[in-house]
């Protein structure tokens, strides 16, 4: 997992991030690091981590997917047996501005799905997150697939 260039460049400088900001950007990590579809066990707990009014954008899809029902076809998937076997962050970026915050990564995913097998799922993302009552949850996110991936169905 990289960390982020902010992050070095303060290193570097000898300057050492406040620790405030080394503890929202572990927070954040934390919740990315636990993938899109739960590298945690307890599906309900990841699905926390998730704004009330968070939007997924599949690249390449016309309209965002909403919460609930993607929420509901991520439980449906795990129920049916699929299980995320590893799971890879590459950070990009992390930037942090007060109560909101912007990851940039490319990650891999390793899913064992008893209908299809193993699939691995290579993307990059943008993730938009908030603060509040002092938690970070995900309010946004965006995917895209390398050429020639299907993103998932909008259904």
């Amino acid at each position: 997992m990289r960390v982020s260039v902010l992050f070095l460049l303060t290193l570097f400088a000898g300057i050492a991030p406040a620790p405030a900001q080394q503890d929202d950007e572990q927070a954040i990590l934390a919740i990315l690091s636990e993938g899109p579809l739960n590298i945690v066990r307890d599906t309900r707990a990841w699905a926390d981590n998730f704004h009330p009014d968070w939007n997924l954008w599949f690249v390449g899809n016309e309209q965002p997917r909403q919460r609930a029902p993607h929420m509901q076809a991520v439980f449906d998937y795990v129920e049916r047996g699929a299980v995320v076997e590893a799971y890879q962050l590459n950070l990009v970026s992390l930037e942090i501005f007060g109560d909101q915050a912007l990851a940039r990564y490319h990650a891999r995913e390793q899913v064992r799905d008893p209908q299809n097998g193993l699939r691995l799922i290579d993307y990059a993302a943008v993730t938009f997150l908030v603060r509040e009552d002092g938690r970070w949850l995900i309010r946004a996110s965006s995917l895209t697939f390398p050429a020639g991936f299907e993103p998932p169905a909008t259904e």
